[in-house]
C-alpha cells in the first residue's frame, strides 16, 4: 500500500495479511472521519504502484535536484526576473513544479521546524500562503539575498520582526528574533541580558532611544550602524557550494 501526500514524500507500507491491512484501512478512515477529512482508494497494481511511488530517497534526489538548480540559476538571474518553462528540460520542469514544506525548508537550512527564525522566514517566502514553498519563491528569496539591495534585505529582516503584522516593530519582537538567531548559533556567551543590552544600545546609538516601538525608517536608520553585525542574513542549504546564511557569529560579536 502506498499513501499518497500532497507535495509531500509518500509513505509504503507493506501487511503480511489481507486482514491486517483492512484493520489498518479502517483506523486510517475512522482518524480521518473525526477530522472531517476522507481518504480516496485507488486500485492498482503492485509493480506499477511502487514504480510510480515518491518515497522518501527519491523525493529526497528531487530535493537535491531542486537547490542545485537553485543555486545554478541565482547567478544567471536579475532580482524580479522568472525562469522561462518553454526555456526549461523535463527534468528541471518537474523540479520546478516541487515544491518545499516547512519541515524541508528547515532540514535545508540545518535547522528545526519550530525554530522561530525558520517559521518568519518561511512565512515571508511563502508569498501565497498555501503552506508551502514553491521553486520559483524559493529562487526568488536566493536571488535577492545574493543579488538584491541591502533596501530589500532590511525589509525581509524587518517583515520578520514584525510578528504581529501591524507595521512596526517593538522591543520585544527584536528580542524573540535576536534570541533565535542566539539560538541557531548555538553559543552559550549571549545571555538574554546581553541581548537586551544590545539592543537597548541599538536604539541609543541611532538616536530613538525614546522610542517603543520602530517604523521601517527607524529600523533603516538603526541598522545602518550595526548591519555589518547584528543580522547578515540570506539562505545556506546543505549540499550547496554557496553560503548564504551568516547570523550566528555576527550576534555573538555584536554583544561582545
Amino acid at each position: 500500500m502506498v499513501l499518497l501526500r500532497p507535495k509531500d514524500h509518500d509513505m509504503v507500507l507493506e501487511f503480511d495479511t489481507d486482514a491486517a491491512r483492512r484493520k489498518f484501512l479502517n483506523k486510517l478512515e475512522q482518524f480521518l472521519s473525526s477530522q472531517r477529512k476522507t481518504l480516496e482508494k485507488v486500485h492498482t497494481y503492485k509493480e506499477q504502484m511502487l514504480a510510480n511511488a515518491e518515497t522518501k530517497e527519491r523525493r529526497q534526489k528531487r530535493l537535491e535536484h531542486f537547490f542545485r538548480e537553485a543555486y545554478e540559476l541565482t547567478f544567471g538571474l536579475k532580482p524580479g526576473e522568472k525562469r522561462k518553462l518553454e526555456d526549461a528540460s523535463s527534468d528541471v520542469v518537474m523540479v520546478m513544479r516541487t515544491a518545499l514544506t516547512k519541515k524541508e525548508f528547515a532540514r535545508a537550512l540545518g535547522m528545526k521546524g519550530d525554530d522561530i527564525f525558520v517559521r518568519r522566514m518561511f512565512n515571508i517566502v511563502d508569498k501565497d500562503s498555501d503552506g508551502c514553498i514553491s521553486f520559483q519563491e524559493f529562487l526568488d528569496t536566493v536571488v535577492l539575498f545574493s543579488k538584491g539591495d541591502t533596501d530589500d534585505k532590511l525589509r525581509i529582516i524587518f517583515d520578520m520582526c514584525d510578528n504581529d503584522r501591524n507595521g512596526v516593530i517593538d522591543k520585544a519582537e527584536l528580542s524573540e528574533m535576536l534570541r533565535s538567531l542566539v539560538e541557531i548559533a548555538k553559543t552559550n556567551t549571549v545571555s538574554n541580558q546581553e541581548v537586551e543590552a544590545l539592543i537597548d544600545e541599538m536604539f541609543s546609538s541611532s538616536g530613538i532611544d525614546h522610542k517603543e516601538s520602530l517604523t521601517y525608517d527607524d529600523f533603516k536608520l538603526m541598522m545602518r550602524e550595526y548591519k555589518g553585525d547584528f543580522i547578515a542574513i540570506g539562505l545556506d542549504c546543505k549540499g550547496a557550494k554557496q553560503n548564504f546564511l551568516d547570523t550566528s557569529t555576527n550576534v555573538a560579536r555584536s554583544v561582545n
